[in-house]
């Protein structure tokens, strides 16, 4: 019997564009990534974010027992919960996190909600169902330790890239950024990808993740396996990853880490995504840069514009001096 939970995913041989393997690009192992303590984060933080653009976070200070509550809400809200019910409420997602208004290339074999966790938004879904109202009261307590802990990596950035204290402000509204709940189904054949190969938006992009693995990285010119360490499973690390603008402020000193999601035919993944935006008018440049100036505004529209048109970010490459 089918699960009513699940969203209709098409089947491969419904939708052929639904398969998005990457033919090209052979699949390389697991990949060690480096770890970064929050209290003393040192030279470890900057040469993590040259080289791979993807780390471990150690000694984050968010609650274990948080994170837990928070995957065991999202659990029940997203996997127990009949489709048609998920659908009508604000923030609920499938096949792609992108907004719905936008026509998106391919369909990944994920569903979720988007909180939006700024000091104006109170999630209107909230009062229509006491699992909701739990999960937006839970996402909000998660935030604020978000907020902070991107706060705190981004100063160290910021000292390292001698930003001054006028751009160190303005390059991360970290009380600004949104948290999205994965729910990875099992999948029930070989061939789909949870979520598309994409590098963020965002500056900088904290995951905690269950102990079901997925995770992919490009690197070295292959897929390579993060192995799973969820901040509220056992390995007390969060996953940290930049995203384009911390590629740009940093004149492409710093990586931003293309990445995708192998989706599981035996398991349901559960995964916390915040993400951390500069200010809308923050002005992103750098001296001796590829890219000219522009306000993450712009960036963030454009990004809009190429979904709309293409079905897929196209990115930085807009940015170029001489694109």
């Amino acid at each position: 019997m089918a699960d009513p939970s699940c969203p209709p995913f098409p089947l491969l041989e419904e939708e052929g564009r639904h398969e998005q393997a990457e033919e090209n690009v052979p699949h390389g192992g697991e990949l060690e990534l480096p770890t970064v303590d929050l209290e003393v984060p040192g030279e470890a933080l900057a040469s993590a974010c040259r080289r791979l653009g993807v780390f471990r976070l150690a000694n984050h200070g968010v609650p274990a027992d948080l994170s837990e509550r928070l995957l065991a809400v999202a659990r029940d809200v997203l996997g127990r919960a009949p489709f048609h019910d998920k659908q009508a409420q604000p923030g609920y997602f499938w096949g792609t996190p992108a907004l719905s208004s936008l026509r998106v290339r391919d369909v990944n074999w994920v569903e979720g909600f988007h909180l939006a966790l700024g000091p104006d938004h109170q999630p209107a879904a909230a009062a229509s169902s006491p699992d909701l109202a739990a999960l937006a009261d839970l996402a909000r307590e998660y935030g604020a330790h978000m907020a902070r802990v991107a706060r705190a990596l981004f100063d160290a950035l910021a000292a390292a890239l001698g930003l001054g204290a006028g751009q160190a402000s303005a390059y991360l509204a970290e009380r600004d950024g949104f948290l999205r709940v994965y729910r990875y189904p099992p999948c029930p054949e070989a061939g789909h990808l949870g979520m598309e190969a994409h590098t963020d938006s965002s500056v900088l992009s904290v995951i905690n993740q269950d102990l079901v693995g997925g995770l992919q990285v490009l690197h070295g010119g292959a897929w390579r396996d993060v192995a799973p360490g969820g901040g509220g499973a056992g390995t007390g690390t969060l996953l940290v990853n930049l995203g384009d603008m911390a590629r740009a402020i940093s004149g492409d000193a710093f990586r931003s880490v293309r990445h995708r999601v192998a989706a599981s035919r035996g398991d349901e993944r559960l995964s916390l995504c915040y993400f951390a935006f500069p200010r809308d008018d923050a002005v992103i440049s750098c001296g001796g840069s590829r890219y000219r100036p522009f306000t993450y505004a712009e960036f963030r529209e454009q990004v809009q514009a190429d979904i709309k048109a293409t079905g897929s970010k196209v990115g930085l490459e807009r940015f170029l001096v001489h694109h």
